[in-house]
Protein backbone atom coordinates (compact mmCIF):
# COMPACT_ATOMS: atom_id res chain seq x y z
CA UNK A 1 0.00 0.00 0.00
CA UNK A 2 1.45 3.42 -1.10
CA UNK A 3 2.01 5.98 1.54
CA UNK A 4 1.17 8.70 -0.12
CA UNK A 5 -2.47 9.80 -0.96
CA UNK A 6 -4.32 8.51 -4.13
CA UNK A 7 -5.23 11.89 -4.90
CA UNK A 8 -1.09 12.50 -5.36
CA UNK A 9 -0.34 11.55 -9.00
CA UNK A 10 3.11 9.27 -9.97
CA UNK A 11 5.61 12.11 -11.19
CA UNK A 12 4.56 14.28 -7.72
CA UNK A 13 5.06 11.06 -5.55
CA UNK A 14 8.45 10.16 -6.95
CA UNK A 15 9.92 13.45 -6.29
CA UNK A 16 8.52 13.54 -3.02
CA UNK A 17 10.17 10.26 -2.34
CA UNK A 18 13.57 11.82 -4.63
CA UNK A 19 13.33 14.59 -1.96
CA UNK A 20 13.30 12.26 1.17
CA UNK A 21 16.12 9.88 -0.53
CA UNK A 22 18.22 13.28 -1.30
CA UNK A 23 18.04 14.56 2.43
CA UNK A 24 18.65 11.81 4.23
CA UNK A 25 21.84 11.00 2.31
CA UNK A 26 22.67 14.95 2.28
CA UNK A 27 22.73 14.55 6.23
CA UNK A 28 24.23 11.23 5.83
CA UNK A 29 27.22 12.38 3.93
CA UNK A 30 27.61 15.37 6.56
CA UNK A 31 27.30 13.09 9.78
CA UNK A 32 30.38 10.78 7.61
CA UNK A 33 32.39 13.85 7.39
CA UNK A 34 31.83 15.41 10.71
CA UNK A 35 32.54 11.22 12.10
CA UNK A 36 36.06 11.23 10.04
CA UNK A 37 37.46 14.67 11.33
CA UNK A 38 36.69 13.35 15.18
CA UNK A 39 38.63 9.92 14.22
CA UNK A 40 40.96 11.76 12.88
CA UNK A 41 41.49 14.05 16.10
CA UNK A 42 40.90 10.72 17.74
CA UNK A 43 43.37 8.71 16.32
CA UNK A 44 45.94 11.52 16.20
CA UNK A 45 46.07 12.24 19.61
CA UNK A 46 46.33 8.50 20.68
CA UNK A 47 48.96 8.35 17.79
CA UNK A 48 51.11 11.09 19.79
CA UNK A 49 50.31 9.77 22.87
CA UNK A 50 51.77 6.55 22.00
CA UNK A 51 54.30 8.03 20.64
CA UNK A 52 55.62 9.15 23.94
CA UNK A 53 55.23 6.58 26.11
CA UNK A 54 57.12 4.63 24.08
CA UNK A 55 60.09 7.05 24.25
CA UNK A 56 63.10 5.15 25.83
CA UNK A 57 65.50 7.26 27.87
CA UNK A 58 68.60 5.34 28.64
CA UNK A 59 70.95 5.77 31.80
CA UNK A 60 75.08 5.67 30.94
CA UNK A 61 76.73 5.04 33.78
CA UNK A 62 80.58 5.37 34.43
CA UNK A 63 83.05 1.87 33.48
CA UNK A 64 84.06 -0.66 36.27
CA UNK A 65 87.16 0.73 36.10
CA UNK A 66 85.81 4.13 37.59
CA UNK A 67 84.51 1.46 40.27
CA UNK A 68 80.71 1.44 39.41
CA UNK A 69 79.80 -2.01 39.54
CA UNK A 70 76.88 -3.82 37.82
CA UNK A 71 75.07 -4.34 41.54
CA UNK A 72 75.07 -0.28 42.16
CA UNK A 73 73.72 -0.14 38.82
CA UNK A 74 70.76 -2.88 39.72
CA UNK A 75 70.59 -1.08 42.99
CA UNK A 76 69.68 2.02 41.93
CA UNK A 77 67.15 0.59 39.00
CA UNK A 78 65.17 -0.47 42.01
CA UNK A 79 65.34 3.20 42.96
CA UNK A 80 64.55 4.45 40.05
CA UNK A 81 61.48 1.81 40.09
CA UNK A 82 59.73 3.62 42.59
CA UNK A 83 59.96 7.10 41.24
CA UNK A 84 56.67 8.62 40.11
CA UNK A 85 57.70 9.69 36.85
CA UNK A 86 58.63 6.16 35.71
CA UNK A 87 56.61 3.56 33.68
CA UNK A 88 59.01 0.80 32.96
CA UNK A 89 62.69 0.19 34.16
CA UNK A 90 64.95 -2.17 33.53
CA UNK A 91 68.51 -2.85 32.98
CA UNK A 92 70.58 -3.73 30.05
CA UNK A 93 74.11 -5.75 31.11
CA UNK A 94 77.58 -4.99 30.14
CA UNK A 95 77.90 -7.66 28.31
CA UNK A 96 74.58 -6.71 26.25
CA UNK A 97 75.77 -3.45 25.71
CA UNK A 98 79.24 -3.91 24.56
CA UNK A 99 78.11 -6.52 21.85
CA UNK A 100 75.69 -3.33 20.82
CA UNK A 101 78.76 -1.22 20.34
CA UNK A 102 80.75 -3.72 18.59
CA UNK A 103 77.87 -4.13 16.14
CA UNK A 104 77.64 -0.55 15.53
CA UNK A 105 81.22 -0.22 14.92
CA UNK A 106 82.38 -3.05 12.98
CA UNK A 107 85.22 -3.78 14.74
CA UNK A 108 86.37 -5.30 18.17
CA UNK A 109 87.34 -1.83 20.11
CA UNK A 110 88.91 -3.40 22.86
CA UNK A 111 91.79 -4.79 21.42
CA UNK A 112 92.94 -0.79 20.97
CA UNK A 113 91.04 0.75 24.09
CA UNK A 114 89.98 -0.34 27.68
CA UNK A 115 86.40 -1.10 27.70
CA UNK A 116 84.55 2.03 28.72
CA UNK A 117 81.32 0.71 28.53
CA UNK A 118 79.12 -0.26 31.72
CA UNK A 119 76.12 -2.03 32.47
CA UNK A 120 72.53 1.10 31.45
CA UNK A 121 69.44 1.36 32.32
CA UNK A 122 66.22 1.68 30.02
CA UNK A 123 63.59 3.86 30.90
CA UNK A 124 60.05 4.64 29.58
CA UNK A 125 58.19 7.85 31.55
CA UNK A 126 54.90 8.79 32.00
CA UNK A 127 53.49 10.82 29.26
CA UNK A 128 52.69 13.66 31.57
CA UNK A 129 56.78 13.81 31.74
CA UNK A 130 57.18 13.39 28.25
CA UNK A 131 54.54 16.09 27.28
CA UNK A 132 56.19 18.78 29.13
CA UNK A 133 59.64 20.24 28.46
CA UNK A 134 60.10 20.94 32.14
CA UNK A 135 58.95 18.22 33.53
CA UNK A 136 61.21 16.23 31.41
CA UNK A 137 64.55 18.82 32.30
CA UNK A 138 63.72 17.61 35.92
CA UNK A 139 63.42 14.67 35.60
CA UNK A 140 67.04 14.06 33.70
CA UNK A 141 67.88 16.53 36.15
CA UNK A 142 67.19 14.28 39.28
CA UNK A 143 68.81 11.36 37.47
CA UNK A 144 72.02 13.28 36.80
CA UNK A 145 72.30 14.12 40.83
CA UNK A 146 73.67 10.33 41.25
CA UNK A 147 77.09 10.39 41.26
CA UNK A 148 77.69 7.03 39.04
CA UNK A 149 75.17 8.41 36.49
CA UNK A 150 77.58 9.68 33.23
CA UNK A 151 75.01 10.93 31.30
CA UNK A 152 71.37 10.52 30.36
CA UNK A 153 70.24 10.18 26.55
CA UNK A 154 67.17 10.07 24.96
CA UNK A 155 65.75 10.18 21.14
CA UNK A 156 65.53 14.73 21.72
CA UNK A 157 63.92 14.77 17.95
CA UNK A 158 60.98 12.65 18.84
CA UNK A 159 60.79 14.34 22.19
CA UNK A 160 60.78 18.09 19.99
CA UNK A 161 58.28 16.40 17.91
CA UNK A 162 55.65 15.55 20.69
CA UNK A 163 56.46 18.67 22.97
CA UNK A 164 56.17 21.15 19.83
CA UNK A 165 53.12 19.28 18.04
CA UNK A 166 51.15 17.84 21.11
CA UNK A 167 48.91 20.62 21.84
CA UNK A 168 48.99 22.10 18.38
CA UNK A 169 47.58 18.94 16.58
CA UNK A 170 45.08 18.73 19.44
CA UNK A 171 43.97 22.72 18.96
CA UNK A 172 43.97 22.55 15.03
CA UNK A 173 42.26 19.02 15.12
CA UNK A 174 39.36 20.76 17.77
CA UNK A 175 38.90 23.87 15.28
CA UNK A 176 38.49 21.98 12.35
CA UNK A 177 35.99 19.79 14.06
CA UNK A 178 34.14 22.34 15.49
CA UNK A 179 34.20 24.53 12.28
CA UNK A 180 33.25 21.44 10.09
CA UNK A 181 30.40 21.00 13.17
CA UNK A 182 29.11 24.38 12.57
CA UNK A 183 28.63 24.11 8.86
CA UNK A 184 27.19 20.52 8.94
CA UNK A 185 24.63 21.64 11.51
CA UNK A 186 23.66 24.52 8.92
CA UNK A 187 23.05 22.08 5.92
CA UNK A 188 21.64 19.89 7.76
CA UNK A 189 19.24 22.16 9.14
CA UNK A 190 18.43 24.11 5.85
CA UNK A 191 17.62 21.06 4.08
CA UNK A 192 15.00 20.13 6.67
CA UNK A 193 13.89 23.94 7.24
CA UNK A 194 13.07 23.39 2.87
CA UNK A 195 11.09 20.31 3.63
CA UNK A 196 9.39 21.93 5.86
CA UNK A 197 8.64 25.24 4.63
CA UNK A 198 7.37 22.72 1.11
CA UNK A 199 4.28 22.08 3.23
CA UNK A 200 3.55 25.04 5.17
CA UNK A 201 0.42 25.61 3.77
CA UNK A 202 -0.33 22.30 4.53
CA UNK A 203 0.48 23.32 8.24
CA UNK A 204 -1.72 26.22 7.95
CA UNK A 205 -4.72 24.34 6.69
CA UNK A 206 -4.38 21.41 9.74
CA UNK A 207 -4.59 24.28 12.15
CA UNK A 208 -7.56 26.10 10.51
CA UNK A 209 -9.69 22.58 10.67
CA UNK A 210 -9.23 22.08 13.98
CA UNK A 211 -6.14 20.01 14.49
CA UNK A 212 -3.96 21.22 17.43
CA UNK A 213 -0.27 21.91 17.03
CA UNK A 214 1.13 18.34 19.24
CA UNK A 215 -0.85 17.12 16.22
CA UNK A 216 0.77 18.77 13.49
CA UNK A 217 4.06 18.43 15.02
CA UNK A 218 3.76 14.92 15.44
CA UNK A 219 4.59 13.41 11.91
CA UNK A 220 7.57 16.20 11.16
CA UNK A 221 9.27 14.80 14.09
CA UNK A 222 8.82 11.30 13.07
CA UNK A 223 9.48 11.98 9.90
CA UNK A 224 12.93 13.74 11.06
CA UNK A 225 13.32 10.66 13.94
CA UNK A 226 13.29 8.33 9.81
CA UNK A 227 15.20 10.36 8.35
CA UNK A 228 17.70 10.96 11.38
CA UNK A 229 18.15 7.23 11.65
CA UNK A 230 18.28 6.20 8.12
CA UNK A 231 21.11 8.74 7.63
CA UNK A 232 22.78 8.21 10.65
CA UNK A 233 22.73 4.59 9.96
CA UNK A 234 24.52 5.26 6.71
CA UNK A 235 27.29 7.38 7.96
CA UNK A 236 28.22 5.08 10.63
CA UNK A 237 28.57 2.40 8.16
CA UNK A 238 30.57 4.87 5.66
CA UNK A 239 32.71 5.74 8.67
CA UNK A 240 33.25 2.53 9.72
CA UNK A 241 34.37 1.37 6.08
CA UNK A 242 37.05 4.43 6.37
CA UNK A 243 38.29 3.24 9.27
CA UNK A 244 38.56 0.10 7.58
CA UNK A 245 40.72 1.43 4.99
CA UNK A 246 42.21 3.85 7.13
CA UNK A 247 43.56 0.81 9.47
CA UNK A 248 45.06 -1.01 5.91
CA UNK A 249 46.46 1.49 5.02
CA UNK A 250 47.95 3.09 8.04
CA UNK A 251 47.73 0.63 11.16
CA UNK A 252 50.13 2.14 12.84
CA UNK A 253 47.98 5.16 13.40
CA UNK A 254 44.58 4.25 12.62
CA UNK A 255 44.38 1.62 15.91
CA UNK A 256 41.57 -0.23 15.79
CA UNK A 257 41.92 -2.05 19.41
CA UNK A 258 40.18 0.75 20.82
CA UNK A 259 36.87 -0.87 20.31
CA UNK A 260 35.50 0.72 23.36
CA UNK A 261 36.27 4.45 22.06
CA UNK A 262 35.28 3.82 18.77
CA UNK A 263 31.69 2.17 19.67
CA UNK A 264 31.26 5.15 21.91
CA UNK A 265 32.08 7.65 18.50
CA UNK A 266 29.71 5.50 16.29
CA UNK A 267 26.90 5.29 18.69
CA UNK A 268 27.51 8.64 19.62
CA UNK A 269 27.29 9.85 15.88
CA UNK A 270 24.07 7.69 15.12
CA UNK A 271 21.97 9.37 18.41
CA UNK A 272 23.54 12.86 16.92
CA UNK A 273 22.18 12.19 13.59
CA UNK A 274 18.59 11.32 15.10
CA UNK A 275 18.47 13.61 17.89
CA UNK A 276 19.19 16.55 15.80
CA UNK A 277 17.30 16.20 13.06
CA UNK A 278 14.15 15.57 15.32
CA UNK A 279 15.09 18.92 17.16
CA UNK A 280 15.34 20.77 13.82
CA UNK A 281 12.20 19.40 12.59
CA UNK A 282 9.89 20.56 15.55
CA UNK A 283 11.91 23.91 15.78
CA UNK A 284 10.80 24.83 11.93
CA UNK A 285 7.44 23.47 12.27
CA UNK A 286 6.96 25.16 15.37
CA UNK A 287 8.10 28.32 13.19
CA UNK A 288 5.61 28.21 10.67
CA UNK A 289 2.79 27.18 12.87
CA UNK A 290 3.22 30.33 14.81
CA UNK A 291 4.19 32.39 11.43
CA UNK A 292 1.37 35.05 10.45
CA UNK A 293 -0.58 33.82 7.62
CA UNK A 294 0.38 37.02 5.58
CA UNK A 295 4.07 35.50 5.70
CA UNK A 296 3.15 32.29 4.52
CA UNK A 297 3.79 33.82 0.72
CA UNK A 298 6.87 34.96 1.34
Amino acid sequence: MSRYPESIDKITRARLAASAVGSVLSIALTMFFVGVLVFLAFFSTKFIRNLSSKMEMEVLFYSQESGVKEADIIAFEQTLKLQPYVATSRVSSQADNVAEAKRVIGNNYEEVIPNPINASIILTLKEEYTQNPDSLNSVVKAIKENKIVQDVEYPEYIVDLIQGNFNKIQWITLGFCAVFMFISLLLIANSLRLNIYAQRFNIRSMLLIGATRRFVRKPFILKGLAQGAWAGFIAVIMVAAALWGGYVALPEIFDLSYTREISIILGGLFLFSILFTMLAAFLFVNKYIKINSDRLYL
